[in-house]
């Protein structure tokens, strides 16, 4: 679990939220107003265009194992690999990257 409370500098948010996958992570926890929540809901939530169970294997996998962490060392989420939870740490510079991201890049 994350719990490093250091300051997370602009190339480390830049470089956590590089990917869309990380980006729409984000934005469900965001939404979830700091709740912790089961890397099965986060993956029930992303899973709209997985046509079939691999898919959606695959997806929680790749959640579980690579986002989440990376998020987590960034200090954006807290991630609890045990069990199995993840509830949003983000700050008003997060907030801030990704509507830039999605209002000019996206």
């Amino acid at each position: 679990m994350q719990t490093d409370s250091a300051v997370t500098t602009t190339e480390e948010l830049l470089t956590a939220v590089a990917d869309p996958r990380r980006r729409r992570i984000l934005r469900y926890l965001r939404d979830t107003d700091g709740e912790a929540i089961s890397v099965e809901e986060l993956t029930d939530a992303l899973a709209d265009g997985c046509d079939t169970a691999a898919e959606r294997d695959q997806l929680r996998v790749s959640a579980q194992h690579v986002h989440l962490p990376k998020l987590a060392d960034a200090g954006i989420v807290v991630f609890d690999p045990r069990s199995g939870t993840v509830r949003y740490a983000g700050d008003e510079r997060v907030a801030a990257l990704l509507e830039f991201v999605a209002a000019e890049l996206e």
